[in-house]
């Protein structure tokens, strides 16, 4: 997936007025500098869309260096599935009258 794909891919389904989403991205770059990249976006969409990055899951034993934490996000080792996947969650927001 590319940074253009994943940029329009969050502009249409991050959530903006609550609710969690899962997006799962099975074409990951060979290289870390490219999923780096990948995760750069995604945290950057969350907060112009108004969501958080809760959770990021992505192939430690290919990509050891992300460690358990990125930008303060929790990484989990998706295992031998090989993918991505970035967890957003957005608060509702109650307006009183």
């Amino acid at each position: 997936m590319t940074l253009s794909d994943l940029d329009r891919l969050l502009r249409a389904t991050l959530p903006g007025q609550g609710g969690r989403l899962s997006v799962t991205v099975t074409d990951l770059p060979t290289h870390e500098s490219g999923v780096r990249d990948l995760l750069a976006k995604a945290v950057d969409m969350a907060a112009l869309k108004g969501a958080r990055l809760v959770e990021i899951s992505l192939p430690l034993g290919r990509f050891p260096a992300f460690g358990s934490k990125y930008r303060g996000v929790p990484v989990r080792d998706c295992g031998r599935s090989g993918v991505l996947r970035l967890v957003y969650d957005s608060e509702t927001v109650t307006i009183a009258a």
